[in-house]
């Protein structure tokens, strides 16, 4: 008797549930071979991981000392660009 304030709450969300289970099952049945796929590839990239992570810091303070010198390069080229239309006239 306790579940039952319970149970006419549920009831409608059931309702609106099933036909999403309907929608979701042949989904599962394309998903399940692509995990049996991709649980190996796991295994493979795990250690991988390990050797990015401390590359990762690494570049990082490379990064920003690239950011600059991309601005002056994109400068040069319009300025090239620029030279080559002036020289083309």
């Amino acid at each position: 008797m306790r579940f039952e304030p319970l149970n006419s709450e549920v009831a409608p969300l059931n309702s609106e549930v099933a036909p999403l289970n309907s929608q979701v099952e042949p989904l599962n049945s394309e998903v399940e071979p692509l995990n049996s796929e991709v649980a190996p590839l796991n295994s493979e990239v795990a250690p991988l991981n390990s050797e990015v992570a401390p590359l990762n810091s690494e570049v990082a303070p490379l990064n920003s000392e690239v950011a600059p010198l991309n601005s002056e390069v994109e400068f040069l080229r319009l300025n090239y660009e620029s030279l080559q239309m002036t020289n083309d006239k």
